[in-house]
Parts: C-alpha cells; sequence; structure tokens
C-alpha cells in the first residue's frame, strides 16, 4: 500500500477493512461509526462529486469544524481523483472567500457552523454548490440529503503515487497563506514511518482536539491511526476536562496535542481527586516548542507514560524528527526519521559542526511538491531537492536534535543572539510561573531586546522585579526580559498555538506608553 507506486491515500482504510469490516473506526460523543460504514460514505462523497462533475485535480474547499464527517469528506474527495483542501474554520468569510478564489474550488464542503462562510462564497460567486452539514435554507444542499442520494459502490477515479492529494494552507502568521501540495506517496509514507515510531497498530485509540484541518491533527493523529485500523475519538473542540473525561470513557492510548493545550490539561488534572489515563501508552507534542518545565510536570503527572516530542512543518510531508518511543531524550525533537537528510547551515549555506545552531535544510521523499501558484515563495523555499524550513537546531553528536527556534524570531540583542525558546525555558522553571511567551521589542541602544507575558499560578503575587531577578541568577544577563508583563491567560490561534503577533503589538502598544530605554525594574536594561 505504501511503498507501491501506485499508493493511494484513498484507500487508506483498507487495512481496517480487511481486519474486520464491523471495527470501531471514528467516534464521537455518543456516535460511532465502523470501517464498513466510513467506507460506504467515503463512497458516497467520491460518487456524488463525480455526478457533479468534478474532474481530477479540482480543488474541493472544506471548511469543517472537529466532526466525525470529516475524514469521509477528506478522503472521499481524494478517491473522486480530486484533491482536498481543509482550511481553517475560524476564518471570517472574507478570508474563506479569497482561499476560494485562490485555489479555484467551485465546490464547498462546510460543516452546521460554518455555513455564513459558504454563502459568502456562494455569493461571491467563487463558488457554485454549497453542501452544508444541517444545511436549512437555500441555496445550500444539506449534506446527509446529499450523501444518501449518492452510491455507496466503490469507485477508482482516484488519483495515486506522485500526484497532489492535499492542499494544505500554511496558518498565515507571516503573510498570506501559501497553498502546499501534498502528494499521495509522501504524505502515506510519513504516516507509515510515524505508525512505526510511535507503535501505532490495530489496538490504538487516539483522541484528537485540536482541529482537524490542521496537520498536528490530521497528518500526525488521524492518517496514521487509520491507516492500521485503530479507532480515532473526536472532539469538537478542546477542552480540558472533556479531554480527560475521553481519555478515561473511551481507553484511549494516545494524543496529540500542542504545548498550550497540556498545560490546560495538567490544570485540569489538578482540580480532579482522581484522574484514570490507565490506558495511555503516550502523548505526542508539536507544533511549537515546550519548556523543559513543563515536559518535567508532564512525566511526573504520568508516569510510565512516554512523552514524545517530534518536529516537522507541512511542507516536509509533515513530520521530521520523532523522538522514538522507550528512548525518547525529554527536551529534544529526536532523530531524523528514516529516509530523512537532514543539514544545518549558516546563513552563507555552510554546513555547521554538531553542536551549532543553524538552519534545518531537508530532502526526502516525503517533501512537499510546492506551493499552490506562488512560484517566487516556492523558489525561496524549495531548492534543488531541499527543503529550507527556517527553523534554527542543533544536532547532537548521536544524532538528535533540539530546536532553537525560528530563523526570524531570533533576536539581536547588543550583538549577541537570544532565541525566545531559551528566555522561556529559564523563566518557565520559577515555582510561581504557569504559562510564558517571550516575543521581541525595538530597543535604541540593544536594537532588540526580549520581553515576557507571564500567566501566573492562581493566587500568586509573583512581581516583575523578582522574576528579572530570577531569571538574571540563572541565565546570561544579555539575555534577561526587559520587561515582564503578567496576564491572565495567553492568546491562542485556532490551532492551539501562542499568538504571538497579538502578543508583539501588546508589548508594542505598552513600551509605546512607557518611558525611554534603560527604565523599569531592570538595573540591566541599558
Amino acid at each position: 500500500m505504501f511503498d507501491d507506486d501506485a499508493s493511494s491515500l484513498a484507500r487508506l482504510c483498507d487495512t481496517g477493512l480487511s481486519l474486520d469490516p464491523q471495527r470501531v473506526a471514528l467516534i464521537q460523543g455518543k456516535r460511532s461509526m465502523t470501517y464498513a460504514e466510513l467506507e460506504q460514505r467515503i463512497n458516497r462523497v467520491a460518487n456524488g462529486l463525480i455526478s457533479l462533475g468534478v474532474e481530477r485535480f479540482e480543488r474541493v474547499l472544506v471548511i469543517f469544524e472537529n466532526d466525525i464527517r470529516f475524514p469521509e469528506v477528506l478522503l472521499g474527495i481524494v478517491r473522486a481523483g480530486a484533491v482536498a483542501v481543509p482550511v481553517n474554520f475560524k476564518f471570517k468569510p472574507p478570508q474563506h472567500i479569497e482561499l476560494a478564489r485562490d485555489c479555484g474550488s467551485r465546490i464547498v464542503f462546510g460543516s452546521a457552523g460554518t455555513a455564513e462562510s459558504v454563502l459568502a462564497c456562494l455569493a461571491d460567486r467563487v463558488a457554485e454548490v454549497g453542501i452544508v452539514v444541517d444545511a436549512d435554507r437555500g441555496p445550500l444542499r444539506s449534506y446527509e440529503d446529499w450523501l444518501a442520494s449518492s452510491s455507496p459502490e466503490r469507485c477508482d477515479h482516484g488519483s495515486a503515487g506522485s500526484d497532489v492529494c492535499i492542499q494544505a494552507y500554511t496558518s498565515g502568521s507571516t503573510g498570506r497563506p501559501k497553498g502546499v501540495l501534498l502528494s499521495h506517496r509522501g504524505l502515506l509514507r510519513n504516516v507509515q514511518l510515524q505508525a512505526a515510531s510511535n507503535r501505532i497498530d490495530e489496538n490504538s485509540r487516539v483522541l484528537l482536539s485540536t482541529p482537524l484541518f490542521h496537520m498536528n491533527a490530521t497528518a500526525a493523529g488521524l492518517l496514521p491511526c487509520l491507516s492500521q485500523g485503530g479507532s480515532v475519538v473526536i472532539l469538537k473542540e478542546f477542552d480540558a476536562e472533556r479531554v480527560i473525561d475521553a481519555i478515561e470513557t473511551h481507553g484511549c492510548t494516545y494524543t496529540t496535542g500542542v504545548p498550550a493545550t497540556y498545560k490546560l490539561i495538567l490544570a485540569a488534572a489538578r482540580q480532579r481527586t482522581h484522574v484514570d489515563a490507565s490506558s495511555l501508552e503516550f502523548i505526542a507534542v508539536g507544533s511549537a516548542p515546550m519548556t523543559r518545565a513543563l515536559l518535567d510536570e508532564l512525566v511526573q503527572t504520568m508516569p510510565g507514560v512516554d512523552v514524545i516530542e517530534g518536529y516537522g512543518l507541512t511542507e516536509s510531508g509533515p513530520i521530521i524528527t520523532l523522538n522514538p518511543r522507550g528512548r525518547n531524550k525529554l527536551g529534544t525533537i529526536g532523530p531524523a526519521l528514516p529516509g530523512f537528510e537532514c543539514k544545518v547551515i549558516d546563513s552563507d549555506g555552510n554546513i555547521l559542526p554538531q553542536g551549532e545552531a543553524g538552519e534545518l535544510v531537508v530532502r526526502s521523499e516525503c517533501n512537499a511538491l510546492g506551493y499552490y501558484n506562488r512560484p517566487d515563495a516556492q523558489a525561496e523555499r524549495f531548492r534543488d531537492g531541499w527543503v529550507y524550513t527556517g527553523d534554527m537546531v542543533s544536532c547532537d553528536p548521536d544524532g538528535w536534535f533540539t530546536f532553537r527556534g525560528r530563523v526570524d524570531d531570533q533576536m539581536n540583542v547588543g550583538g549577541e543572539n537570544v532565541f525566545p525558546a531559551e528566555v522561556e525555558n529559564i523563566l518557565a522553571t520559577h515555582p510561581e510561573v504557569r504559562d510564558v511567551c517571550v516575543v521581541p521589542v525595538p530597543h535604541e541602544v540593544k536594537g532588540q531586546v526580549p520581553v515576557a507575558f507571564v500567566v501566573r499560578n492562581v493566587g500568586s503575587n509573583l512581581g516583575e522585579k523578582e522574576l528579572i531577578d530570577y531569571y538574571i541568577a540563572r541565565g546570561p544577563a544579555y539575555s534577561h526580559p526587559r520587561h515582564i508583563y503578567f496576564i491572565d491567560e495567553m492568546p491562542l490561534l485556532a490551532t492551539g498555538k501562542n499568538d504571538l503577533q497579538a502578543l508583539e503589538r501588546q508589548a508594542l502598544a505598552k513600551q509605546a506608553r512607557e518611558p525611554g530605554p534603560g527604565t523599569g525594574p531592570s538595573p540591566l536594561a541599558r
């Protein structure tokens, strides 16, 4: 299935079907779906699209919240030979119109809560057909009625091999979102590597609470588990209490998430007298760096559960490095997966010695094929078969990588390079710090300096000077945060990552209201 040149994402669930068609594939709330039911519904989506005249490689936009029907829509589009384009459901209608225009989608699928965006795409005439769950008004078509009118017979119109199957858009946090072209072979190979490294099999049961449109949930959770005949438990949205309940109720063996979600899960667990997480074998962490303090707390709270950190980006398939089960090294992002060639280079393209931080560049069969209709951006990111990640790492002699930060996030503080993650790691060790995020601000003397946003533990009276002094006693003086702003909670993006742009805007606004450089509680601000 995975190594054949004719491999197709449309065949992802064949293993589950062959093991037992009545195996549970999907669970959401009180509803479950067997592999046999999922297969029929995938076919209905595919045949329904073909009846609408969908052609090979035609883009089909998917604006879906977390819904048990998301997998069948995604795989049904692929089985019809088209390209699935899942996008952030939290975008506003004008942004969805722009994405529909960018990919040229004439058919748009929507979940119950995204009807306004689908209607907007139709009204703007960028799309011709809108199919929405629980639709009750024209010109929208009701998803279940449309599905029932289509044949459940398996069709064979799918593309395969090096063809594009999914066009996944970047977050747009650093500019206009770019459509990343993922192939069947590359995506399936990545799924296979993850399943092997994480020991995912037919007995695995993954809990997904982060958005399914994002590769963290789909490519690192949904697809690997379904490929092995396991079960997928879907929560409509992240809620720490419901995550704990779902693990206990459904006996989930693993879950995926970002640091912010695990912080909230730990906080919720502390409020309970008992948490039964005995079914958990491992938890996967990605999409953002995790502080060592949080890693240690996870390990202490869940003894016997592997905390698996990895690293990747959509342009590389998406997972590049992964800590192996049973050999995970806390604080690292693991070694490269088999078949990945990795180099750490300086700004001139020279390969750096082991231990030195530089940009990670990657070559593998999992790499994306490029960007959709973005030749300038593609030429910058994809060069001679290599993907230039834009992320800084260092590599130990044993081949384990450590994430340092984004190339663009690196601050030059009076000639010294400072990474936000390094500052966050030290601040996070203070016992009264529950969450921390560091961003740069301009400085007339130093060029740039770090400032920190901190969420204190409930009841804490931790002060700014006290925390800065704590940092100076443990870290390089040049990298200490010049200001610390205490907030109630971190602003988050739909993916669960900290909203760095929002924090930078807050920092700049606060800086504008303060006196000139060198003022404030820090004696080293100049």
